[in-house]
């Protein structure tokens, strides 16, 4: 019960109270004189009209009481002076109105204040039906904020495929109350064509599985189904009956498929659809479009989760394809190095199949069989199948044999033409790579034989030359020393006689005999030049030494000679070469070494004579001693190749040079 209602059930109470207070004040009027009772006590009146809250009661409460005060002094007893009562009761009426008047005012505000608290209060309760509203509103927002954020964590963090798309199913279905979720994918980029997956979230497997094994068997076409449609159309799509829409194939597999209302959206990566979503209920429900819009945006939140499987299948073919690539250039690379360091092109192909087949997609099913020049090369257990892949093998553009690769059986996993595309290549490219071994291997065969035939004349031209300086060492010594000396001898008698008759022209003859014994010297010399007779009379030892004493007469270069065995024997032949790299050596020295000390020591061990020759002058860098302008060091190396042996030289900046020469006592 509210205050008015409370107050009109007051009213009758509340004139009885004013009768009877009215006519108790009247009758106190009529025993109270004049000079005492002045109407004052009728306000009583108005104040319980006030208490009423009615204007009326406080306006006939006012002229009720102005009445009475007027009436009492007709009826009271007389006392006082008569204008002191009219005084009085004047005051009295005006007292009465000026409260009625404050009566009047108290209640207008009075309702205005009932009238502002019944406003405030509808208002109130408006705000809060509002509020309500607003919270309700607000949790369904949290709720969809919240699924949209646990499905935004799901796709960031997604680790394997499957698992996540039912988390998110599952999801779904407990934010929408929808007991079956089911995803749709697109099996290719650019496919119209939507496949069933058997990615579910069921509340009751049982209870759904008729409708499970008929989604799972029904592909849809663009535009068929909800899928489809959704796929039509790129937005999220609401059916409040399935079993009624003449656009859901399924609903006419079983006569109860279980489901009514469902509602599906697609999964976008950018503007391309990817997937499709749907959701059933067991009852037809009215769109949500609240919920279809947050769906749009969860589709796009999905889309992260294929694109990131796109993108990890993706780099699984890429390493796949890197791994098969490495694989072909470890095989092109290991034949390559085979190639380079061997010298038998049967060595090479003997071990080709090992490079190749580590190379293959499928080892462990491959077989390498390699043809060239009438040779057969083959893996172990071989055996020729169908599933082959052949190259030519040429030489200087003639086919000299085949690199065929075999599989010994279709690998399973491909389809068609069982070798790649890149084992295509590789094995064209091996097959080349054999070509040009072949061809360089032939080259170099026949650079050796080349390079054998010219040591082979290099040594013929060196023994020619040195019997060449050996006859003429011969004729000069035998031939111009015995004209030199019957010269010397005529005109050392023609002088005899011109001492007697003529001594005047004894000062000729005596010129030309110094220039003969001078001619006789350098005859000698040349003799030695050209072939010390020495070397031919005493041996390589005593010819060593000789050529040191003269080097050190010659250039003050002091030689200190060491001989490991003095009873050293070596054929002619090598003496001759030994002793030639030896006059070289001594030679060079003394043009650039700038040295004050030679070492020579010669030794003969284990069937290998060497010659090591040390100074202690200015050195050469590495530069030098390889260097192929210089001549002289070449003569010297290939000197002792005829031989089967080397010089060595070793030099250091200021610490001098040494050379070391090897040969072998039987040629290799």
């Amino acid at each position: 019960m509210n205050d008015a209602a409370k107050e009109n059930k007051l009213k009758p109470r509340f004139m009885v109270m004013a009768f009877f207070i009215a006519s108790g004040i009247f009758f106190l009027d009529m025993l109270l004189p004049l000079g005492v009772a002045d109407g004052v006590l009728y306000v009583a009146i108005v104040l319980i009209g006030l208490r009423m809250r009615s204007r009326s009661f406080v306006l006939y409460g006012a002229l009720a009481g102005t009445a009475l005060t007027v009436l009492g002094i007709y009826v009271s007893p007389p006392g006082g002076e008569l204008w002191k009562v009219l005084a009085n009761r004047g005051l009295a009426i005006i007292t009465i109105w000026m409260t009625a008047a404050l009566c009047f005012w108290q209640i207008r505000i009075g309702k205005l204040i009932a009238q502002a608290q019944e406003d405030l209060e509808q208002r109130v309760q408006d705000r809060t039906a509002q509020l309500d509203e607003a919270n309700e509103l607000l949790r369904r927002q949290s709720e969809f904020v919240e699924l949209h954020k646990d499905i935004a964590v799901a796709s960031n963090e997604a680790r394997d495929f499957e698992n996540t798309m039912i988390y998110c199913l599952k999801r779904i279905c407990s934010h929408a109350g929808w007991p079956v979720g089911h995803l749709y994918l697109l099996p290719e980029r650019g496919s119209n064509h939507l496949v069933p997956t058997p990615i579910w979230h069921l509340e009751d497997p049982k209870r759904f599985e008729t409708f499970r094994k008929i989604t799972e068997a029904t592909p849809l076409d663009t535009g068929v189904g909800l899928p489809g449609r959704v796929m039509a159309s790129g937005e999220p799509s609401w059916i409040i009956d399935v079993t009624e829409d003449l656009n859901f194939p399924r609903a006419n597999q079983a006569k109860d498929i279980g489901v009514k209302a469902g509602f599906a959206f697609p999964i976008l990566i950018g503007r391309e659809i990817v997937g499709v979503m749907e959701f059933f209920s067991t009852k037809a429900v009215e769109p949500d479009r609240k919920m279809l819009g947050i769906m749009a945006q969860v589709g796009t939140q999905l889309g992260r989760v294929i694109e990131r499987k796109r993108a990890e299948e993706g780099q699984q073919e890429l390493l796949n394809s890197l791994r098969e690539r490495v694989k072909e250039l470890t095989a092109m690379y290991g034949v390559a190095k085979l190639v380079s360091a061997s010298q038998d092109m049967r060595d090479v192909l003997d071990k080709v199949d090992s490079y190749i087949i580590p190379g293959m997609q499928f080892p462990e099913i491959t077989q390498v069989k390699v043809n060239f020049q009438g040779e057969t090369f083959v893996s172990e257990t071989f055996a020729e199948t169908s599933w082959k892949l052949s190259e030519k093998i040429t030489l200087n553009g003639k086919q000299r044999g085949n690199l065929d690769v075999f599989y010994t059986q279709f690998p399973s996993s491909m389809n068609g033409d069982p070798f790649l595309k890149e084992e295509h290549d590789m094995v064209a490219g091996l097959a080349h790579l054999l070509s040009v071994a072949g061809e360089r291997l032939q080259a170099e065969e026949k650079i050796i034989q080349s390079r054998e035939q010219l040591r082979n004349l290099y040594h013929r031209l060196e023994l020619v030359r040195e019997e060449e300086r050996t006859r003429m060492s011969r004729e000069i010594h035998d031939e111009l020393a015995q004209v030199l000396s019957a010269v010397k001898l005529e005109i050392s008698l023609l002088d005899k006689k011109l001492v007697k008759t003529d001594s005047e022209l004894c000062r000729y003859t005596q010129m030309m005999l110094n220039l003969i014994d001078t001619t006789i010297q350098a005859g000698k010399k040349l003799v030695r030049d050209l072939r010390p007779p020495i070397l031919d009379d005493l041996g390589l030892l005593e010819a060593i030494e000789w050529q040191a004493k003269e080097f050190e007469a010659r250039t003050g270069v002091k030689c200190e000679l060491k001989f490991d065995n003095k009873h050293f024997i070596l054929d002619k032949d090598r003496s001759t070469t030994l002793f030639r790299i030896f006059q070289e050596t001594l030679t060079n020295i003394g043009r650039h070494a700038k040295a004050d000390k030679v070492s020579i020591r010669l030794s003969d061990r284990e069937g290998r004579i060497t010659l090591q020759v040390r100074d202690n002058g200015i050195g050469m860098n590495p530069k030098q001693i390889s260097s192929m302008e210089s001549l002289g060091l070449l003569g010297m190396r290939e000197r002792a190749l005829v031989w089967g042996g080397k010089v060595d030289i070793e030099g250091e900046a200021n610490k001098g040079t040494l050379v070391t020469i090897n040969l072998n006592r039987e040629h290799s």
